[in-house]
Parts: C-alpha cells; structure tokens; sequence
C-alpha cells in the first residue's frame, strides 16, 4: 500500500505595495499678510488639485494663492492620493500708542494680532493686548510677532524748570536759571536776567526748540522787583508783594498793600523766628531772607497753641502744622509759665485792659494789647497785636492745650 506523503508548503500573502505621496515645494509660508504663496507638486499626475484651506481652490501642478490674515492648512490631491501641504501663517499685526506723553510717564501700549500668537516689544510680551513702558524718548516703539513688525509713535513733552537767581530788589542782579530735562530734548531760549532798573512785576518767558520727537514747552516766571526798603505810610506792588510773601509763610498780616503796624510785627514776628535782629525793618537782606524761607515747625503734634519765650511768637497749630505765626510779648521778669496748660476761660471782648483774652492758667493768657514790643514786656500774659485779636479768639476753643516753652 503506497503512502500519500503531504508536504506543507508556506503560503505568503503579498499586500500592494503602498503608493508614495507626491510631495510639494512652496515659497515662504509665514509673513505679514496678505501673505501670497506658490506651491509646486512633484510628482506626475493625471491632475492636481489643491485645497487653501480658506474656502478657495485651484487646480494645476504650481498655483499661487494669497492668503488673508489666519492660520491655513493647505492640501494637495493628485493620482497618489490626498496630502497635507505645509501650514501657511498670514500675520496682520497692529500697535497703538499715546500721540503725546510727558518725559519719564507710564503709559499702555495697545497690540492686536491675527492668528493670535504672541507680541513682544524690546524682550518684554503683551498680555491680553496690553504692555505698560515708561516713555523716556521719542524713538519709535516696534513690536514684533512671528517675525513680523508693527510701529508706533509717541511725541515726548520734556520738563522746563526756571528759577531765578538773586534777590529781586531795584538795582540788584538777578539772574535767570533753566533747565531742561532730558537735555537732549532741545536746547532753551529766552531771557537770562530781569529787568531790575524800575520796581515792577516782570514777566519772564522761556521756551525749549525741541530736537526731533519732541514736544516744545514754555515757562512764564512772575518776578516781581520790589523797592529794596519800607517804610511806615508806603504802598504799591512792592507792600503787597511782602503782604503776600509773609502770608504764604503763614504770618499774621493784613493783605491790604499798606505798609502799617501789622506789617512791623509780622516783620518782627519773622525776624525772630529766622534768628535775625527784631528791627522791624524791610531791606535787601530781608528781601533775600524771606524768598529762601519755609513755614516754621510746630515743636508738638495735633491741634494747639504754643508760646515759645525765646523768640517771642505764638503759633496756632492744626494737625501738627503751622497755621498762623503771630507776635508776641510775654512776661517781663519771665514769669509766663511755662508747661502744658488748657484753656479754661474766655472773654469776647474786653476784660479789664484784655481785649478778647483766653485765659490758659489764673491769670495768665493769650489777649490783644496795643503795645506787643519785640521783647518781654508784659505783667506775665502773652501780649497779641490789638488787629488780630479777634482772629486768634476764634482759633483757640475752649479747653485747647498751650504749650509754654523757653
């Protein structure tokens, strides 16, 4: 009996081989928009069809396609089948900035971008649209997004500072100083000294040529050029402009461009506070002492009323500050107490020989008297001008605290 013998012989299953894309060149696929592409198949076939991915189409073996502002994904259909083409990056960039800011002032850069990608300017990235710079010169502000550029521009008004130089008396020297900053914005032009020959208020008018990017600016200084002395009985621009000075200083003075007894004692009433000889009298060195001097310092915080014997002055003092600055004259042999007191008494009107008194310890208090001399003079109380009696009544209520010093 013959044997069938079987031999298993190995089936192999061959698949079709798969067929290669047909690839495809294009020029630069990223740039500002609208951004033109063409495209280029490499392969042969029977027809090629391209998709932009923005709705258009086009048929061909090399197409060209401009793209608005997005991000695109082209593709390619030829007799290998369909393709991804390389995206395509259309990029509309915008920058707005203020058309005017002052030199070294903060102000927010505004940037929009189709596709939404990031935006940077000099390192630094816009969040939500916004970047806040410090404006410090007229160069343009560039801002950049996938490689594409976007500027602004924004004018710089500088600073001027003027002052004056000397003291504005008749006769004197007095010089006129400007600067401006940044100095590169420009150079200064006007006059450099005042016009002192004749007592007047002079007006002086400085202005910048601005360099380019900047913003001219101008400045007007008011000096008034005063008689270099004054006497009891004077008037004219040069009594209200001591008047003036004395009350920015917060002396006690009447504003009425008579040179009178409230004059004198406010003079008085500086002349002790600056450590200067109590003559009463105005000169050129007064002039020049009061333009460089500041409102004086309360010694003791809150709202009171302090004696100080030793220069002679009584100050009504509001949140720790000087508010009015007036002539005194204590006790003759020094007997004006000193300490913390409060006031416990007053009088509207006359007390005896007290006009208007508030009365802070026994006897002792702060009155209105016709002769307030630039020394101690009186029986013990704190002597005020008879003028502004009233005024200083109504400043200190019932139970103020005055503060007695040497």
């Amino acid at each position: 009996m013959r044997r069938l013998v079987f031999v298993a012989v190995p089936f192999f299953a061959f698949a079709p081989a798969a067929q290669a894309a047909c690839g495809q060149t294009q020029s630069a696929v990223s740039g500002a928009a609208p951004l033109t592409v063409t495209f280029t198949a490499a392969c042969a076939s029977s027809a090629y069809t391209w998709s932009f991915g923005d709705g258009a189409s086009a048929t061909g073996q090399t197409v060209t396609h401009t793209f608005r502002a997005g991000y695109w994904r082209p593709a390619l259909q030829t007799d290998a089948g369909p393709e991804g083409v390389q995206p395509v990056t259309s990029i509309t960039l915008h920058l707005s900035a203020p058309h005017l800011a002052r030199y070294g002032q903060w102000i927010a850069l505004h940037a929009s971008v189709v596709p939404r990608l990031p935006v940077t300017l000099r390192g630094r990235r816009f969040v939500h649209g916004l970047l806040r710079v410090r404006v410090l010169s007229p160069r343009p502000w560039v801002a950049s997004s996938g490689g594409v550029k976007a500027s602004a521009q924004t004018l710089v008004k500088p600073f001027l500072t003027v002052s004056v130089r000397g003291t504005p008396v008749v006769g004197g020297s007095v010089r006129v100083v400007a600067t401006l900053h940044p100095a590169s914005a420009g150079t200064v032009v006007g006059p450099r000294r005042v016009d002192a020959r004749t007592a007047h208020t002079a007006h002086v008018t400085l202005r910048s040529r601005p360099a380019h990017g900047w913003v001219g600016v101008s400045r007007t200084l008011t000096v008034p050029v005063v008689s270099p002395s004054l006497s009891i009985g004077a008037t004219g621009a040069s009594v209200r402009m001591l008047e003036r000075r004395l009350q920015e200083l917060h002396y006690a003075v009447r504003a009425d461009g008579y040179y009178g007894d409230d004059d004198v004692e406010a003079i008085y009433a500086f002349q002790k506070v600056e450590g200067l000889s109590r003559t009463g009298a105005v000169d050129a060195e007064l002039w020049r002492r009061l333009a460089v001097a500041h409102v004086p310092r309360a010694r003791y915080g809150g709202d009171h009323v302090e004696i100080d014997k030793t220069r002679q002055v009584i100050f009504i003092v509001r949140g720790g500050r000087v508010m009015l600055v007036i002539a005194t004259s204590t006790g003759a042999t020094g007997n004006t107490p000193i300490g913390v007191w409060h006031v416990y008494r007053k009088v509207a009107g006359f007390d005896w020989v007290l006009y208007y008194p508030n009365y802070f310890l026994r006897g002792f208090a702060v009155h209105g008297y016709p002769d307030v001399p630039p020394y101690p003079a009186s029986h013990g109380c704190a002597r005020i001008p008879m003028w502004v009696a009233t005024t200083v009544y109504g400043l200190i209520p019932d139970g103020s605290a005055v503060y007695v010093y040497a």
